[in-house]
């Protein structure tokens, strides 16, 4: 069905999952452009197929039992390129591919002495999922960069100004299109100024958070500007274990993967989480998202 692309069958999502988890996918395909996307998604529709746009799994707990669809990966949308320069700050606009993960984007904005998303460096995120949670860290956030964003929805391509995608916390009313890229503002910088500024903040996420270990990052959002870490951490639920899924000991917030746990397990713990919550009245939102088999 899907032969003429780029695509793999019977996939083990847990290679494709910053968690390490999931049973298989029936189909994993990989477009090249906007035209194979399209088309993608129209066999997907005709043929009633379930389809999951993944980023690169850094939020995402995959199903033990797998997901019966087409899980699209969109790792060639991996572009860069300066659009204009604008304004006296020497401002420049950027625009980036939905693909390409903040690491890979990070180095290439320092080669070209452009600064603004250092604070990404070290999330394990692309571009795309960090838009559509509106991703962010150490009093920053994507959106700050944003000028306008590029989706397909309904077969059409257009382009969907900052102000029109309801940016907040952890929030965009980008989940029901496919992001395939943005147009960023960022600003003229030395390399070396950049790459001292993208080693501190990666120097910072690995001292305080458990990099060492598979996880999907922060397991809630923050509820009324406090962290949910932190009150999980005075609650004294580092270490809480079921299976192979612990509650970090270097971080409450995150859930992490010591060893063969499967989804059942993670969820089974955040379960617990949330109910020790709600005894002292705390009901965060979930940040990370359950993709199921059906």
């Amino acid at each position: 069905m899907f032969e003429e692309f780029e695509c793999l069958r019977d996939v083990e999502l847990a290679k494709f999952s910053t968690m390490k988890i999931g049973g298989k996918a029936k189909w994993l395909i990989f477009p090249k452009n906007v035209q194979e996307l399209r088309k993608i998604l129209q066999i997907c529709e005709e043929n009633q197929i379930k389809t999951f746009v993944l980023g690169n799994g850094s939020n995402v707990l995959f199903d033990d039992a797998g997901f019966d669809g087409a899980v699209i990966k969109l790792r060639h949308f991996d572009f860069v390129k300066k659009c204009s320069k604008k304004g006296k700050k020497q401002a420049f606009c950027v625009e980036v591919g939905a693909g390409i993960n903040l690491f890979a984007l990070n180095v290439r904005l320092a080669k070209l002495g452009l600064s603004g998303l250092e604070f990404s460096n070290g999330i394990p995120a692309t571009l795309g999922g960090f838009l559509v949670m509106n991703g962010g860290c150490f009093g920053h956030e994507i959106c700050e960069f944003v000028e306008e964003v590029q989706i397909l929805q309904g077969g059409k391509v257009f382009w969907r100004k900052k102000e029109e995608c309801d940016f907040s916390y952890r929030h965009s009313n980008l989940q029901n299109c496919v992001i395939l890229s943005a147009k960023l503002h960022l600003f003229e910088e030395k390399t070396e100024k950049i790459m001292q500024n993208m080693n501190f903040f990666l120097e910072k996420k690995r001292a305080s958070q458990p990099c060492d270990l598979p996880s999907l990052g922060s397991v809630f959002k923050a509820t009324n500007g406090v962290s949910v870490g932190k009150i999980l951490d005075d609650l004294g639920l580092k270490g809480l274990s079921v299976g192979g899924a612990q509650v970090s000991k270097k971080h409450a917030g995150f859930v992490v993967n010591t060893g063969g746990a499967a989804a059942k397990d993670v969820l089974a713990l955040v379960e617990i989480l949330e109910k020790k919550l709600a005894e002292i009245d705390v009901q965060p939102e979930r940040e990370i998202i359950v993709l199921k088999e059906r």
